[in-house]
């Protein structure tokens, strides 16, 4: 495999414990998640600092992270117990869920801009329309809800990392299937972040093996690409062609970094 090249990032707003999106350009969206002044930065496909949006109230950082279609921004804020969202020029349009989400985690909008949050501590999933008004809670056999992924049906992905699996749910909260756990081969230690491409597949990060898992859409094991390097993995999005972003952290909880890989699987680069 070719040594990828690795970029360092000028002010580097990598922190342990963040989360990525991206946009329908390419740009990617990080979290700072357990480090110091909550935030979001933005970075160019190329990995270039862009821009940061700056307007959370908690302290205890910035777990999902999300973008709709219009460019808005949203981040959960652990310390507020709510999310955050962000015009796509950084300015704070309001905050969604305070008094009704116990724990955001992971984020998802689907292709109608409604917001799916995770509640980690309610053990649940609460949806919201692109108003920010509460629209349905899902609540189901989760152990603990972590990263969500929508599907172009509408159906749901829900990470459940406390009983290591990833549960597909319809459009009414329905159980369609559930993986993990040794079905169809697949054994996840400790999931916690999950993305789709354009073909279905299925992109689970899972710190507890070190490896990013690959699936396909009916929930076969495609690939799993160990992390290196004394990294494990964290949160990640794919982009539509299939190419991935992976969060990685350092076992020493001192740094992190962004792994960018083909759909089969190849470093094409390493932000630092």
């Amino acid at each position: 495999m070719p040594t990828p090249f690795a970029t360092a990032i000028a002010n580097s707003p990598l922190h342990s414990g963040g989360f990525i999106a991206l946009d329908l350009q390419g740009n990617v969206y990080l979290s700072s998640g357990d480090g110091p002044n909550p935030r979001i930065s933005k970075l160019s496909p190329s990995g270039q600092l862009l821009a940061q949006f700056i307007g959370f109230s908690g302290d205890s950082g910035v777990q999902g992270v999300a973008v709709d279609s219009q460019g808005n921004v949203y981040g959960a804020d652990q310390g507020a117990n709510d999310v955050v969202k962000f015009s796509a020029a950084g300015k704070v349009l309001s905050t969604i869920g305070a008094s009704q989400i116990g724990e955001p985690g992971g984020l998802a909008v689907d292709s109608h801009d409604v917001l799916y949050v995770a509640d980690e501590a309610g053990a649940a999933v609460e949806v919201f329309s692109p108003s920010g008004k509460l629209t349905q809670t899902i609540r189901g056999t989760f152990g603990k809800t972590r990263g969500l992924a929508v599907g172009t049906l509408g159906q749901l992905y829900v990470v459940d990392h406390e009983r290591g699996r990833v549960l597909t749910l319809d459009p009414s909260g329905k159980q369609l299937a559930s993986w993990g756990e040794g079905v169809n081969g697949i054994t996840l230690s400790y999931p916690i972040e999950i993305s789709l491409d354009n073909l279905g597949d299925i992109f689970v990060t899972d710190p507890g093996d070190n490896a990013l898992q690959k699936l396909s859409s009916d929930g076969k094991l495609l690939a799993k690409w160990p992390a290196r390097d004394k990294y494990h993995p964290i949160s990640v999005a794919a982009l539509p062609d299939g190419r991935t972003f992976t969060t990685e952290d350092a076992d020493d909880g001192k740094s992190a970094r962004v792994v960018e890989r083909s759909p089969a699987g190849s470093e094409l680069a390493v932000w630092r």
